[in-house]
């Protein structure tokens, strides 16, 4: 996959564990143990931002906080943690599974044990996942 949006030129192709993308500010490479679920650069007001949706940790009863939101020059904005208040038992919010643009900022979803999976976007003042809902 090689992705452009103003500011940066992500290349990254599913099964690899390394991310790379490009901006004015230079080259930025990012390596994983497992390879990335997935990987989506976008604009958010003047600002080129990538996403970086790390592989579920498929330990039994073990929330992952397994996204990253990077600035285009490869400092980490925000690691993102699922809310875990969707369900009745924190821990059943595995975390997250996907993301892909749509309306301008990236949709996540985030996969649970047992109760079907949600989606919500990120606030970027505080980092936290909003506008959660059933996904499908």
């Amino acid at each position: 996959m090689t992705e452009e949006v103003p500011g940066v030129l992500v290349t990254w192709t599913r099964g690899e564990t390394t991310v790379r993308w490009s901006s004015p500010a230079g080259g930025v490479e990012k390596q994983h143990e497992q390879p990335p679920q997935s990987v989506v650069a976008w604009q958010e007001y003047d600002e080129a931002l990538v996403l970086v949706v790390e592989a579920v940790n498929d330990a039994p009863f073990t929330p992952s906080d397994n996204a990253v939101v990077y600035r285009a020059d490869g400092a980490e904005q925000f690691r993102l943690h699922p809310p875990r208040g969707l369900l009745p038992e924190p821990s059943d919010v595995h975390g997250f599974y996907d993301a892909f643009p749509q309306d301008g900022r990236p949709l996540l979803i985030m996969v649970t044990r047992n109760a079907g999976d949600f989606q919500g976007r990120i606030d970027l003042e505080t980092g936290k996942i909003v506008d959660t809902d059933r996904w499908r």
